[in-house]
């Protein structure tokens, strides 16, 4: 669009990063920015078997949907032909279309690369100690090895996540005591582990068919401590990582090294124990002391924080990569009308109404994340509680597929995130919260979560095109397009009009 851009990165890359799961709302956002501004290999990276054909050598995992599996401190895992304890949701029909697990070493490395051929200035190993405001923007000093590095620049992008630039040079106000939830995490990279379905298996649990391979998905399981994430690789790694709350397990591990307190972790639950007794760390294993933070403003006089500069709240549903790539954009699509001299007026217009985006998806998030953990003791409630999530998912993947953009904004990038802006999914969630919160653990017995799945299901009815939250699945949800066809009025289609928009589905044309 004309403007001058300067990438700032203190460290270096190749290098090891997590959050790592991508989900359909990432490959429509990746298939946006591709189509609009001419950027084919981010068409690539939204669908595995593109990934595949044509950047086979950036390491990536085939994601096929959502695993849960319900877990029992000092217990093996146990499961029956009805699914007592497992959960599959599909998000993809084949491996073409699929989702990735991003290896992030490989992909931010290319993303670099791929920015600098495009025009980029990258400036890498520079620190940054002073930010000075100026009348047209901001001066930037630094350091990069003996040499001093100064920018003047008009707009600032804060993509620092965790280590909040911005927010320490502006002293933007920290929120975090609006979050409820305090988690802390474990994890690494492994080389060695088998998968989960082989060693429960062996000690009687019972895994009927379901739509995909259970680990070929992002797989969750759900503990008393908290849950655990596994993300396997194509080439043998699986990014594993135990969130656990501050709960009273929580300081004694913390003052563990991380290899002792992952092996004390693993010890609490023989199935996984097994699963990893021979695996072996491919780096040294890392603890972060808390997950959770959130700023008072995203945005500010010609200065923007993307997604996770602004806040975190869980890994829970693998929201982090569409919501980063939402962030950015809806960054580009608002300075679009202003490439040539945009005033201080017009820019921080369109800034504030990023800000007022993000700062109502982060209340969204927690309410909908907040709620999940609330119920992660009890497989059933928990099962029932995350097709909030799908629903929600789901129809605003249909919508954005099958749709034309909303016509006040010209843009899906600017509707809430995740249903943030619908008023049936923001509703279904503070209605079974209210629920939740009314009713004690002693009351939460098996009839009542019979009652919760149906409300659930009742709720979410005006946006349920994907068939969830039906009891006759026995937890076990394909891709249905049988169920987006009969759904076709929730959308305002026709039936035939859905069938004939089928090609759009997952990236096609």
């Amino acid at each position: 669009m004309g403007h001058t851009v300067t990438l700032v990165e203190r460290g270096a890359h190749p290098r090891f990063a997590i959050g790592e799961s991508s989900t359909p709302l990432a490959a429509i956002c990746l298939e946006r920015l591709a189509a609009r501004y001419d950027l084919p290999d981010l068409h690539s990276l939204a669908a595995y078997g593109r990934w595949m054909e044509h950047m086979p050598d950036l390491r990536r995992g085939l994601k096929r949907g959502f695993t849960f599996y319900g877990h029992r401190a000092n217990a093996s895992y146990e499961n029956d032909d009805a699914n007592a304890s497992r959960l599959l949701v599909a998000a993809s029909p084949n491996d073409s279309v699929a989702d990735a697990h991003w290896f992030r070493e490989d992909v931010d490395h290319f993303l670099v690369q791929r920015a600098v051929a495009e025009g980029v200035d990258y400036l890498d190993r520079t620190d940054l100690t002073e930010l000075l405001p100026t009348p047209s923007g901001y001066h930037l000093l630094g350091s990069r090895g003996d040499k001093s590095v100064s920018l003047d620049v008009d707009l600032v992008v804060d993509a620092s996540g965790a280590s909040g630039f911005l927010a320490r040079h502006l002293g933007i106000p920290s929120h975090f005591d609006k979050i409820r939830l305090r988690t802390g995490l474990v994890y690494g990279h492994f080389e060695g582990v088998v998968p989960f379905q082989d060693v429960a298996t062996s000690s009687g649990a019972l895994f009927p068919p379901g739509p995909y391979p259970d680990e070929r998905a992002a797989v969750h399981h759900l503990l008393p401590d908290g849950w655990m994430y596994q993300l396997p690789f194509d080439h043998g790694v699986v990014s594993a990582g135990f969130v656990i709350e501050h709960n009273d397990t929580w300081p004694e591990l913390r003052r563990l090294p991380p290899d002792t307190a992952f092996a004390r972790l693993l010890a609490r639950y023989p199935t996984l124990g097994e699963q990893f007794a021979s695996a072996r760390p491919t780096r040294p294993l890392a603890v972060i002391g808390r997950l959770q933070r959130r700023l008072a403003a995203a945005t500010g006089s010609r200065w923007a924080l993307l997604p996770h500069a602004f806040t975190f709240l869980s890994p829970l549903f693998s929201t982090g990569i569409a919501w980063s790539l939402l962030g950015v954009e809806r960054l580009a699509w608002l300075l679009e009308p202003l490439a040539e001299n945009p005033t201080t007026t017009d820019l921080n217009a369109q800034l504030t109404r990023y800000g007022a985006l993000l700062a109502d998806e982060a209340c969204h998030l927690e309410q909908l994340i907040e709620g999940a953990y609330a119920v992660r003791g009890n497989f059933d409630l928990f099962a029932a509680y995350s097709y909030l999530y799908f629903v929600a998912a789901s129809y605003a993947e249909a919508s954005q597929r099958l749709l034309p953009p909303p016509s006040e904004s010209g843009s899906w990038c600017l509707q809430g995130f995740l249903g943030t802006s619908d008023p049936v999914i923001r509703g279904a969630i503070a209605r079974t919260r209210a629920q939740l919160h009314a009713t004690p653990s002693s009351g939460r017995t098996p009839a009542f979560a019979e009652l919760f799945l149906n409300e659930i299901r009742d709720l979410l009815r005006p946006r349920n095109v994907a068939g969830l939250a039906d009891p006759a699945r026995h937890r076990m949800y394909p891709v249905d397009l049988d169920a987006l066809v009969e759904g076709a009025a929730l959308l305002g289609l026709t039936s035939a009009e859905i069938q004939d928009k089928f090609p759009h589905l997952r990236g096609g044309t």
